[in-house]
């Protein structure tokens, strides 16, 4: 009687240790272990021939083998002039029964895993045909190779599953497809037999569980959104359905929340907290991203022995509940499964912004000072290594695709920078969902996304996506300020630690000063290797940060207070003057010298008025418009930048 409960104990046990492990690292190594020796298949061209329009998948399939068998139905369209062969993808350690095109049967021929079926008469651009394909077995690979199905039991609660993760390219290790990005599905069917003992979970809604035969049960899952091809999945296993509905912020609108939990009575109660609270993250989500894309069908998980999840569309696959982990796959249904990187380089769009999704999660349900620390855990795992870009150069290499420090860390710094760029939390999310209203349903890549944040912030972001996304490395600091009366000079000098890529990273950059009565932190822009900053501030510094809140990535090596960088020539402020300070309908800049850049900006750092002052020598700020409240003034000559605070009565 004791041994069970020993057992129950290091169950308990093993499921806290495994909760722990770390959220980005877990989904990184999954998806990069699963996939290490994989032979990628590349698409033939002939596969752009025609349009996959739907898919139903009809199979039979137990908890103890990856065996398989039933049939796959695709309707397509023709898009080129002619079509005289359909082609698609499938494993060769899958036999293919029989084929039909247009309910006729036809020969099919096979290299590796392209299979060709010749057509009688060329099929015409605009034609709709449908294809169906008869097949069995059990796909195993030699070990270290992965086929798209796999078989495995539990370590903690000892179910064994049949599941699949198809991301990358690992579809056609379980059903005959089409593996293209850009073509997504408009709608499918995946109808799964198994034992009465067992569920089948798979994306869309249930729509049926039929009896087939004694002892066995069809699920019926409807999927009538659009969905890539890595994206349809199935889990078996003896599972329990542990649902209920969640509810939208100010809308009378609720939607399913349908969890398959292992069979094992231990594991539901020590799980259900996490899945409760699965429906506030989906709330909370929807309000920075817009509307959980597939309300009208539900979110979901299938529980599967794997170190992290994959988020399958409305069905996610993990191997344990756990907040941040959860907040990643669940974020993939906007970044990654609404809108699908548009190719296999662009995957940080994926990636970057569901771990990015973490740390938003972090500061919601965790607070700014959590969020901090994880943001800081991001910036110092892509600083192991300068080397590497985020968009991914050879996107057949699946090592570096799932690269935990490019795609997933450096890309989540890259949203955030984006974020800091954006000045606020309104304009950032804004962003967002513009960019998942315009995509719904379709692909997008870098420079979709740059598009659409040049649209709202109305400005051009060139510099910004070259030298992120496709540059190495990042800046590195070194900061000398000093205070005479009421002037405060900064002198900040940049280095770079891959120089030959990016040799001065243009950025806006936070000061922070600190003193007994009060901190201020202002906004600069660095766009010089060594740029001098100055201002007036009416108390005493103390001391002073650069990047205090951590929005770039970035190291700072030394911050040194030297009262010689005030007697550098040149660094004097500008003898011009601001009247009136407070204004009503506008400030006047007199004895403004020539080629002096200006920029009004609000609290967050938005720009809500600038120009290049070529001769005049006074210039009227125009306020009117302007909400009352604080507004930094910017003047550039030069390496030169002086800061003064305005105010709008």
């Amino acid at each position: 009687m004791k041994r069970p409960l020993l057992v129950m104990f290091l169950l308990l046990v093993n499921a806290v240790v495994y909760a722990q492990q770390n959220r980005m690292i877990s989904c990184s190594y999954l998806k990069q272990h699963m996939n290490a020796a994989a032979r990628p298949t590349v698409a033939s061209p002939a596969e752009d021939d025609y349009d996959v329009q739907y898919v139903k998948l009809d199979l039979a399939v137990s908890n103890t083998s990856t065996y398989i068998s039933g049939n796959a139905f695709t309707r397509a369209k023709v898009l080129s002039t002619t079509m005289p062969a359909y082609v698609f993808e499938l494993t060769s350690l899958l036999t293919i029964d029989s084929l039909k095109v247009n309910g006729q049967l036809r020969t099919v021929t096979t290299s590796d895993s392209i299979r060709t079926v010749s057509l009688p008469t060329a099929l015409s651009q605009g034609d709709v045909f449908t294809v169906q394909v008869f097949y069995h077995g059990a796909p195993v690979y030699q070990p270290g190779f992965y086929s798209g199905i796999s078989n495995d039991v539990s370590p903690t609660w000892g179910a064994q599953v049949t599941y699949t993760l198809s991301e990358s390219y690992h579809a056609l290790g379980w059903w005959p497809c089409k593996q293209s990005l850009t073509d997504k599905i408009d709608s499918a069917d995946v109808w799964i037999t198994v034992d009465t003992a067992l569920k089948a979970g798979s994306n869309g809604l249930l729509q049926n569980v039929t009896p087939i035969a004694p002892g066995k049960a069809r699920y019926e899952w409807k999927e009538r959104y659009p969905i890539d091809y890595y994206l349809i999945s199935f889990s078996v296993a003896p599972y329990v359905d542990y649902s209920y509905y969640m509810h939208f912020t100010n809308s009378n609108d609720s939607m399913l929340v349908q969890s398959y939990v292992y069979n094992n009575p231990l594991t539901l109660p020590f799980f259900k907290n996490d899945i409760d609270s699965t429906g506030m993250m989906i709330d909370y989500f929807s309000t920075i991203y817009g509307r959980y894309p597939f309300w009208k069908e539900k979110y979901g998980h299938c529980m599967a022995p794997l170190s992290g999840g994959m988020e399958h569309q409305t069905m996610t696959t993990l191997g344990y509940f756990h907040g941040t982990l959860t907040a990643h796959e669940l974020s993939h249904q906007w970044f990654g499964d609404n809108v699908t990187c548009g190719s296999w380089a662009d995957l940080w769009m994926n990636e970057g912004f569901a771990s990015y999704s973490e740390y938003l999660y972090a500061n919601h349900f965790w607070g700014p000072d959590s969020a901090f620390l994880y943001m800081k855990d991001f910036q110092d795992h892509v600083m192991d290594d300068p080397s590497g870009t985020v968009f991914v150069v050879d996107s057949l290499n699946e090592n570096r695709l799932f690269d935990g420090r490019l795609t997933y860390a450096k890309g989540a710094c890259v949203a955030h920078m984006l974020h800091f760029i954006c000045g606020n939390d309104s304009t950032y999310f804004q962003v967002c969902k513009n960019y998942q209203q315009q995509f719904s349903g379709a692909t997008g890549t870098t420079g979709t996304l740059q598009g659409v944040a040049e649209a709202v912030l109305g400005q051009n972001l060139d510099t910004f996506f070259s030298q992120w996304v496709y540059k190495e490395g990042w800046p590195v600091y070194d900061a000398v300020w000093a205070q005479g009366g009421s002037q405060v000079v900064v002198r900040l000098n940049q280095s770079t630690v891959m120089p030959a890529s990016v040799p001065l990273f243009i950025t806006p950059i936070e000061l922070k000063f600190t003193s007994a009565n009060g901190d201020t932190t202002i906004r600069v822009d660095n766009y010089v290797a060594s740029q001098y900053y100055i201002f007036n501030w009416d108390k005493t510094a103390t001391g002073m940060q650069v990047d205090p809140n951590r929005w770039l990535l970035r190291q700072v090596n030394s911050v040194v207070n030297d009262p010689a960088v005030l007697h550098v020539p040149g660094v004097a402020r500008q003898n011009f003057s601001v009247q009136p300070n407070p204004a009503h309908d506008s400030w006047q800049l007199s004895a403004v010298p020539e080629n002096t850049a200006l920029r009004l900006m609000d609290i967050t750092g938005r720009t809500v008025w600038q120009s290049n002052n070529l001769n005049a020598y006074s210039i009227i700020i125009p306020a009117e418009s302007l909400p009352a409240g604080m507004y930094i003034l910017q003047l550039t000559d030069n390496a030169k930048t002086t800061v003064v605070k305005l105010e709008k009565q």
